[in-house]
């Protein structure tokens, strides 16, 4: 007969240490004391709950447990005396971060390739107890309640085989039974698959129904004060021993909250000066991990998401602006001097206007408008914490955003040159035809298709920078898009930077390419 511990966990089991921290201890750049001293230990099918005031260093704890090269690399000096963390972490943000642009079934199917695990996803939303209408195919997340959505999260969780689960506040939005519900399915999921589970929260309904453990951090000390005489879930326990049990540690809680705080000191950190390279090394990992076969398959949604995005659905309108500009350009031209015959000047001027303005002015439409909308996009996965969950789940963001949003964008670009280009050759047809220009169409193809030896260097400098539009546009956009955000108005900043970064390089590279023409005498 297999010998238990408190709650139903078999001895064996707890005795496997997941994560066991002992003397950790985090400063700020400035000298402070962030984490003292911190000791903790995880075991195997256990959960342990993490309360403490807003800033009294919780996700500074959890980086500093799992990720502490991060932390180090931020100019916060970490140390400790023993630090054994078996795996890498599943982390859950608040709301499950599920990924809207995948279906229910298709999130969970997405950890289980990540893992190169069969995809059944069936089997796990089953396992969480989700019926079978949630796994519909082309059912919406936005579809599903808080606790619905939390549950999805655990699913895929629990479908990647990760062993230790970060939960950040994940009760938000639920309704008292959606936090029971929610607690009881923690302390199950644990149990049955040997799962260490790290929840942050300030729930008490939550980290007394669900936790083996509770640990306050408290700021004075900037260490773990363990709750004592906690007998572990209270789900567990009937009715009167449950309330007993909470309100005893609302009692606990207060008393510790109470405490006077400690005043900040020192600075979290030193803003570091901009790598203004680093959106162009993106163009390198992203061609990279375009050569990785590993997602092929479910990289290919957000490839097709971000062609829709930045092409199908803004398509009417770059032609629209194509269009106008191809017979506004030629026609303010012709109205210089009323001594100039119109048609005569459209005769001169061709469409050498198309071809000098085409690539510019379609590149500087197409970040602000396609470009702005990726950045969005991509930097609202950042601020959700949906990012955090893919590389928690094994999922690379690499691989399964940055290249396939890049490639997009870059063929996005180059198809929307194409319809702009087009669009003005038609603006100025009308034009020209209705002005009387005998034979319009060849008169403004003949820089394209019939052109002079003399013109040959302009098509060559517009082909190029064309192409150099697409990888530059691209990489600009995904890599300020990717960069780490923590809130909405950085994602906004990344827009305008990625739209200003652009644009300032078209113009550059217009002003440079023309005067390498006239110094070579062309």
């Amino acid at each position: 007969m297999i010998s238990t511990v408190a709650d139903g966990v078999p001895a064996e089991q707890a005795t496997l240490p997941l994560v066991d921290i002992r003397g950790l201890t985090v400063m700020f750049p400035g000298g402070e004391f962030a984490l003292r001293d911190v000791t903790l230990t995880l075991r195997e099918g256990r959960v342990l709950v993490l309360l403490g005031p807003s800033g009294a260093g919780k996700s500074t704890l959890l980086r500093a447990i799992f990720s502490p090269d991060e932390l180090r690399r931020s100019g916060f000096p970490v140390s400790w005396t023993t630090r054994n963390v078996t795996s890498d972490p599943a982390y859950v943000p608040q709301r499950g971060a599920l990924l809207d642009h995948l279906d229910a079934t298709e999130n969970v199917e997405l950890a289980q390739a990540a893992a190169g695990a069969p995809l059944n996803a069936d089997t796990w939303l089953q396992a969480v107890g989700l019926d079978n209408s949630i796994g519909v195919r082309g059912r919406g997340v936005d579809t599903l309640s808080g606790g619905q959505a939390q549950r999805l999260a655990v699913a895929r969780v629990l479908a990647a085989g990760k062993k230790i689960v970060v939960m950040d506040e994940p009760s938000v939005g639920l309704d008292p039974v959606g936090v029971r519900s929610l607690a009881k399915l923690l302390v199950t999921q644990a149990r049955s698959y040997g799962l260490g589970i790290i929840v942050i929260t300030h729930d008490l309904a939550l980290a007394g129904g669900a936790a083996d453990e509770i640990f306050f951090l408290e700021p004075s000390a900037h260490s773990l004060i363990p709750i004592e005489s906690w007998d572990g879930p209270s789900e567990l326990a009937d009715a009167a021993v449950r309330q007993k049990r909470q309100l005893g540690l609302e009692a606990s809680v207060e008393q510790l909250l109470l405490r006077e705080r400690p005043a900040r000191e020192g600075s979290a950190g030193q803003r570091s000066v901009r790598d203004v390279l680093a959106p162009f090394r993106v163009a390198g990992d992203a061609m990279r991990s375009l050569l990785n076969p590993h997602l092929f398959r479910e990289s290919g949604v957000v490839l097709r998401r971000t062609l829709t995005q930045t092409l199908l659905r803004p398509a009417f309108f770059y032609a629209t602006v194509g269009g106008l500009l191809g017979f506004t350009v030629p026609y303010v031209i012709s109205g210089i001097s009323k001594d100039l015959d119109p048609a005569a000047v459209f005769t001169l001027i061709k469409g050498t206007y198309i071809l000098s303005l085409a690539p510019p002015l379609s590149a500087i439409l197409f970040v602000a408008t396609s470009g702005s909308a990726t950045s969005a996009w991509l930097g609202s996965l950042r601020v959700n914490g949906q990012v955090t969950a893919l590389e928690g789940l094994g999922v690379a963001p690499k691989r399964y955003l940055w290249s396939p949003a890049w490639l997009g964008l870059s063929v996005a670009y180059l198809a929307t040159f194409v319809v702009f280009t087009l669009a003005m050759t038609a603006g100025g047809y009308v034009l020209y035809a209705s002005r009387g220009v005998e034979h319009a169409w060849e008169v403004l193809l003949t820089d394209f298709v019939a052109r002079p030896p003399e013109r040959q260097p302009y098509l060559i400098r517009a082909i190029w920078s064309v192409l150099v539009y697409a990888l530059t546009v691209a990489s600009i956009v995904v890599g300020h898009g990717m960069q780490p955000k923590s809130r909405s108005e950085q994602i906004t900043a990344g827009m305008t930077t990625s739209v200003m970064q652009a644009t300032v390089f078209v113009v550059l590279t217009e002003l440079v390419t023309i005067i390498l023409l006239n110094l070579f005498g062309v």
